[in-house]
C-alpha cells in the first residue's frame, strides 16, 4: 500500500524510526497529486480537494500531538509563518468535513498557447480571465475540460490557426482555475477574500512536507533534496489542455517526430493505459516462453543461481530473468504438469518469488549492500531447489 519508503533510501531510513510520519506524508502527497490528475475533471477534483483538505489537516494536528520534538517544532513553526493560509484550510476542512462539501468556482481563458517547455506554456491570443470565478452557460459549467474544448475553440481556431498547425509549439488550448470564497471570522482575525483553492492547498502541503523533511534530516545529520514543492508557471501542464494533449497522432504528422500528450492528467492515464497493455503482453510473452520440462526447470535455477546479479540486467537476460521470478509458478507447473506430488513445495515457490521481488526493489533503490545480501539469499534458494532434483 505505501511505497515512499521503497523510493529512496531517506524515506526508508525516516520509516524505521517513524514509519506512520512516512505513511501519513505520503498519504498528503498522494491526495495533493490527485488534485493534478483530475483538475480537468471537475467532479473528481472536487472529491479529491475535500480528500485533500482533511489529509492535509490530519497531518498537521497528528504532528503537533504525541509527536517528536523535532516534528513538533517543525509544524507549529510552519503553520505560524503561514498562518493566514492555516486558518483558511482549517476552515475549509471544517465545513468539509462538517456541512458541506467545497464546491469550487471555475475560471476558463481560451486561446492560442506557445508551448515554452514541457510545463511552461504562453498565452499569446485569447479570451476569458482568470483573476476571479466566471459566469458560463449551463452546456459549459462544470463539465469536463475535454467535453468543452472545442465548443469554446471554434473561433480561435478559424481565426488564429492554419489547419496544419504549420508554426511548430503553437497549438490552441484552455486553461481552468478553481476558486472558492471564504468569509468567516475566528480568533486569529477576519477572512473575507476569494483564493485559488488549488494553488492555496498545493503551496502549503508541498512547502510543509519539504519543511518537515529537512527538520528530519537536520534531526539525524543527513542530507535531504526537497522533493515535493516545485514553482510552477502561470499556464503550465497542469492548469491548461492543449489540442496536442487530446490528438498528438496529428501533431506528430504535421510537427515531425514523435509527439506525446503533456498534461499531466491526460499522461497519466495514459501511462495507467499503457500500463495494463504492457501488464497483459509480458503475461503473454512469459506463457510463450516457459521452461517445458524438468530439465529445463533444473538448468534456469543452475543458471541464476550462478549468474552476478548484474548480469540479471543484461538485455539479453533481463526479460527472462523477470519472467522467470514472477511468473516462476507457471514455469514449475509447465515444467511438471499439474499436481503437488513434485520435488518442490508451492511454499518454495512462493519464497523464491519472495526473495526475488525483496531484491528487485532494493536493486531499484540501488543500495549497494542490500543488493549484496538480497541477491545472495535469492541466489542460495536457486542453489536449494535444484538441489531437490
Amino acid at each position: 500500500m505505501f511505497n515512499l519508503e521503497k523510493s529512496s533510501l531517506f524515506f526508508e531510513g525516516m520509516s524505521k524510526s517513524h514509519p506512520e510520519l512516512v505513511q501519513n506524508i505520503e498519504i498528503v502527497h498522494e491526495n495533493r497529486d490527485s488534485l493534478d490528475v483530475s483538475y480537468h475533471n471537475p467532479k473528481l477534483f472536487i472529491l479529491n480537494l475535500n480528500n485533500s483538505l482533511r489529509s492535509l489537516l490530519f497531518f498537521i494536528e497528528t504532528a503537533i500531538k504525541n509527536s517528536p520534538t523535532w516534528l513538533n517544532s517543525c509544524v507549529n513553526l510552519y503553520r505560524r509563518e503561514n498562518q493566514e493560509d492555516y486558518e483558511i484550510l482549517k476552515k475549509l476542512r471544517d465545513v468539509s468535513a462538517h456541512q458541506a462539501l467545497i464546491f469550487p468556482a471555475e475560471s476558463i481563458i481560451t486561446g492560442l498557447f506557445r508551448i515554452k517547455s514541457s510545463q511552461d506554456y504562453l498565452a499569446k491570443i485569447g479570451m476569458g480571465d482568470l483573476k476571479a470565478p466566471g459566469s458560463y452557460s449551463w452546456d459549459l459549467a462544470m463539465k469536463n475540460t475535454d467535453e468543452i474544448f472545442h465548443d469554446l475553440l471554434v473561433f480561435h481556431n478559424m481565426a488564429f490557426m492554419d489547419l496544419e498547425h504549420g508554426e511548430p509549439g503553437e497549438c490552441l488550448g484552455i486553461s481552468r482555475k478553481w476558486f472558492f470564497h471564504v468569509k468567516f471570522k475566528n480568533k486569529s482575525g477576519s477572512y473575507d477574500k476569494i483564493v485559488d483553492v488549488y494553488d492555496l492547498i498545493c503551496r502549503f502541503s508541498e512547502k510543509l512536507l519539504d519543511a518537515v523533511c529537512l527538520s528530519y534530516a537536520e534531526e539525524v545529520g543527513i542530507q535531504f533534496s526537497p522533493p515535493f514543492h516545485h514553482e510552477m508557471k502561470e499556464f503550465n501542464c497542469i492548469n491548461t489542455l492543449l489540442e496536442i494533449d487530446l490528438y498528438p497522432s496529428l501533431f506528430s504528422e504535421w510537427w515531425g517526430g514523435k509527439v506525446s500528450p503533456m498534461n499531466y492528467g491526460v499522461r497519466v492515464l495514459k501511462n495507467k493505459g499503457d500500463a495494463i497493455t504492457a501488464y497483459d503482453e509480458v503475461h503473454k510473452e512469459s506463457y510463450s516462453n516457459l521452461c517445458s520440462s524438468p530439465a529445463a526447470y533444473k538448468q534456469a535455477l543452475l543458471k541464476y543461481k550462478d549468474m552476478s546479479y548484474e548480469e540479471y540486467f543484461k538485455d539479453c537476460n533481463v526479460n527472462e530473468f523477470y519472467s522467470f521470478i514472477y511468473f516462476n509458478h507457471w514455469h514449475y507447473k509447465k515444467s511438471f504438469g499439474g499436481g503437488l506430488d513434485t520435488p518442490i513445495q508451492p511454499s518454495e515457490i512462493m519464497h523464491l518469488q519472495r526473495l526475488g521481488k525483496i531484491f528487485l526493489t532494493e536493486y531499484q533503490k540501488e543500495k549497494l549492500c542490500t543488493i549484496m545480501s538480497t541477491s545472495e539469499d535469492l541466489k542460495a534458494h536457486f542453489e536449494a531447489l535444484a538441489n531437490k532434483f
